[in-house]
């Protein structure tokens, strides 16, 4: 912990702070303005703040860790949205946006009832509260005492303040663009750890060749950990889940100066997740090559930092690490205070609260809710977690049965209000039914208890449940369904916007050089797996 260190790491925290509350300082009390920063943002604003909600310390410390132990096969974790931004865009988001929705949960109220909104919201807090703010708080402590032995609980106090402080303030608008320059932030912060570590080993070729089995994609679907099967149907449940129905994922996109921006923004990440394992699965792998006997996996990253960075450079890494920390929380918190006013505290006091009201209630939530957070987060340093695991098995509890909710929901006329509140309350003892009892005790299936198969068999057994409950209880009426059920003219912006945007600002096109870049990095890392070793680069 250098002076030039601390400094550009003060800075940075300054700086971060300044411009949430600049940012924030005009927003009026109305909860369209608080929640949704006033529907002004632009793609890139959107784009950058997806990533920056979705990668933090959990990915720079778990991730990283996973990498270092396994390889490569955890980088389809960010590849894999592929499909997930493509539901996103072309699926989702068309209701979204044009719904004028404040949350996911208000999306279910419109499709099925008021009970699955408040269930559906209830879930989300619990779930964010925990895996989302307090793991990643967890992760962000270890990073930090890895790198630079500061005290776990220091750590976490300091930061959630941080977080807080323009975050309640400020609303959506400064939580969007402080997660704008926090990507920048955290993309350098990557790519200055990826570019010293494969300099050190000789390459990415030379790493590639030295430890071919790190780089596999494909594991047998009988493997403990990363089952084939259960990697390539993840995005059916889990995927679906965290993109297309998070609401601290969505929400940036209900923001939106346009239905273009908010759907370009998504591809804006998806061109950003095709270059995130170079950033943090790579690291990893560059780590066991180096350091093949850590004790601690999630010490793969900092040990990286702090064994080949000057200072200075390891000053911007921290930084981004905590601007991935900061843009994870704020993001989080964000959501967690409009879900509850708009889902919870306005349904239940009657729905007359002037928008002032609306906006103080959000503010005292997102501090309370950050207290709560902040408290677990220190007593989880007493314990001893994976920070990676442990959020994605957390998320699988709820994952498949909410995507299976949402999708049956937009796809299928006849789905009902009581199947998809059977399956809400169905999908959670049943997934301990099936990870306890029935992958422990059915022979077929013994070899494959693994949570990714798990999950898939919630997933495809939660959709059953629907078409069956469904066909039983009385179907939703037209009204009920009006503008709500997909369709390919669904799919389509609305034609000022599409002539808008036409040409090289084509969302069609960016999105179809997007898949065919994912399309040609699988084959690649296919062929690397199966023929590359012996055949070279």
């Amino acid at each position: 912990m250098t002076t030039l260190n601390l400094i550009l790491f003060g800075l940075y925290l300054l700086l971060t702070v300044v411009l949430g509350m600049w940012v924030g300082r005009r927003i009026a009390s109305d909860a369209k303005d608080y929640f949704l920063a006033g529907e002004g943002l632009p793609w890139y604003a959107i784009g950058g703040s997806i990533i920056a909600a979705n990668i933090s310390t959990e990915h720079f410390i778990g991730m990283v860790g996973v990498a270092y132990g396994v390889g490569f096969v955890v980088a389809q974790w960010e590849w894999g949205n592929v499909i997930t931004f493509s539901f996103l865009i072309w699926m989702f988001l068309p209701f979204y946006v044009r719904g004028g929705l404040y949350t996911m949960p208000e999306f279910l109220e419109r499709r099925y009832n008021a009970h699955c909104r408040r269930l559906f919201a209830v879930c989300c807090l619990v779930l964010w509260i925990v895996a989302q703010m307090a793991v990643v708080m967890l992760a962000g402590a270890k990073a930090m005492r890895g790198m630079f032995d500061l005290d776990e609980t220091v750590t976490i106090v300091a930061l959630a303040m941080l977080a807080g402080s323009y975050t309640i303030y400020g609303g959506l608008k400064s939580v969007a663009w402080t997660d704008f320059m926090q990507f920048v932030v955290m993309m350098l912060g990557g790519l200055v750890v990826a570019w010293v570590g494969l300099d050190k080993v000789g390459g990415l070729g030379t790493l590639m060749h030295s430890v071919p089995e790190k780089f596999k994609i494909i594991y047998p679907a009988t493997d403990k950990d990363y089952p084939w099967f259960g990697v390539w149907t993840l995005f059916l449940s889990v995927g679906i889940w965290y993109n297309c129905t998070n609401q601290f994922i969505v929400q940036r996109c209900l923001g939106a100066r346009s239905e273009w921006d908010a759907r370009m923004g998504v591809v804006f990440a998806g061109f950003m997740k095709v270059v995130l394992p170079l950033l943090i699965v790579i690291p990893g792998i560059v780590a066991f090559q180096l350091y093949p006997n850590l004790q601690d996996k999630d010490l793969a990253f900092p040990t990286l930092v702090r064994d080949l960075l000057p200072a200075g450079l390891s000053g911007i890494v921290m930084a981004g690490l905590a601007s991935g920390m900061l843009s994870h929380i704020s993001s989080v918190l964000n959501s967690c205070s409009t879900v509850f006013t708009m889902d919870l505290y306005q349904p239940l006091t009657g729905g007359g609260n002037s928008e002032d009201h609306l906006v103080r209630v959000g503010r005292w939530s997102g501090f309370v809710i950050l207290l709560i957070a902040t408290l677990l987060a220190i007593w989880f340093t007493r314990q001893q977690l994976g920070v990676f695991l442990l959020i994605q098995n957390i998320g699988a509890w709820v994952a498949a049965p909410i995507a299976a909710v949402f999708l049956v929901g937009v796809l299928w006329r006849r789905a009902t209000a009581a199947s998809a509140t059977f399956v809400l309350w169905f999908g959670f003892p049943y997934t301990w039914f099936v990870e306890n009892v029935l992958f422990k005790n059915v022979a077929l299936l013994l070899p494959y208890d693994n949570w990714l198969n798990r999950t898939f068999v919630v997933w495809i057994t939660s959709i059953a449940a629907m078409i069956v409950v469904s066909l039983f209880t009385r179907a939703p009426s037209a009204a009920q369904l009006e503008g709500i059920i997909w369709s390919p003219a669904m799919a389509a912006l609305p034609e000022a916007e599409k002539q808008k945007h036409c040409g090289l600002r084509s969302l069609f096109l960016w999105w179809t050089i997007f898949i065919a870049l994912m399309a040609l990095l699988y084959a690649y890392m296919i062929w690397f797996q199966f023929l590359g070793p012996a055949k070279g680069l």
